[in-house]
C-alpha cells in the first residue's frame, strides 16, 4: 500500500513526500518533544491546514508526524490525499486535535496554547465536536479517556473571552 506525507507550509503551500519530513515520527512515539513551545509551534502547523481549507483527515496518533522544530505532516495511505474542508469539518477537527494534544500534555497547556491561535468562536464550535460520539473511535479508544477534561476546559476558555495578550516564550529560553 502507498504513502505519502502531506504538510502545509507557513504561506499555505500543501506539499507532498513519498518520506516522513527528517527528524519527525509519528506523535505517541514523540510526546518528550510535547513542551509548551512546540505546542504551539504544532497549533500553528495544525492551523495552517484549516487556513488552507483542507483536511487532514481521521486525528489519530499514527497519522499525525511531528517534528523538533513543531512541523506537523500527516501519513496518508492508499493513494489518498488532502481533502477540501468543509467549515464543520474545521471545527471537528480542532475538537479532535485538542483531545490528541492533552493525552499527553497538560490540558491547561493545550487550551492556554490553543487560544493564540483560533478566536473564541472557533474553540466554541469545536466545543460542540468534543464528545465520544463525535470524534474518532481511534481517538476515544486511546487512554486517557480525557474528552470531558477538554470539553470543561474549552468550555472555561470560551466563557473567559479573547486572550488578552499574545504568550512569550521566555521562561523556556536558556
Amino acid at each position: 500500500m502507498s504513502q505519502s506525507w502531506w504538510m502545509v507550509d507557513e504561506q499555505g503551500r500543501v506539499h507532498e513526500t513519498s518520506a516522513p519530513p527528517a527528524e519527525s515520527r509519528p506523535l505517541n512515539q514523540a510526546t518528550a518533544l510535547l513542551l509548551p513551545p512546540l505546542i504551539s509551534h504544532l497549533h500553528t502547523s495544525f492551523h495552517a491546514w484549516q487556513m488552507a481549507g483542507l483536511s487532514p483527515g481521521p486525528v489519530i496518533p499514527e497519522r499525525l508526524w511531528i517534528n523538533p522544530a513543531g512541523g506537523l505532516a500527516v501519513k496518508f495511505a492508499g493513494g489518498r490525499s488532502p481533502e477540501r474542508l468543509y467549515p464543520v469539518g474545521a471545527q471537528a477537527g480542532l475538537a479532535a486535535w485538542l483531545v490528541l494534544l492533552d493525552k499527553w500534555v497538560e490540558t491547561f497547556v493545550v487550551i492556554a496554547r490553543a487560544r493564540s491561535i483560533w478566536n473564541t468562536a472557533e474553540l466554541a464550535g469545536a466545543l460542540s465536536f468534543t464528545t465520544p460520539s463525535l470524534l474518532p473511535a481511534q481517538l476515544t479508544r486511546t487512554a486517557p479517556d480525557n474528552w470531558e477534561r477538554v470539553a470543561v476546559a474549552l468550555a472555561r476558555s470560551v466563557a473567559d473571552g479573547p486572550l488578552p495578550g499574545l504568550h512569550t516564550d521566555k521562561h523556556w529560553q536558556t
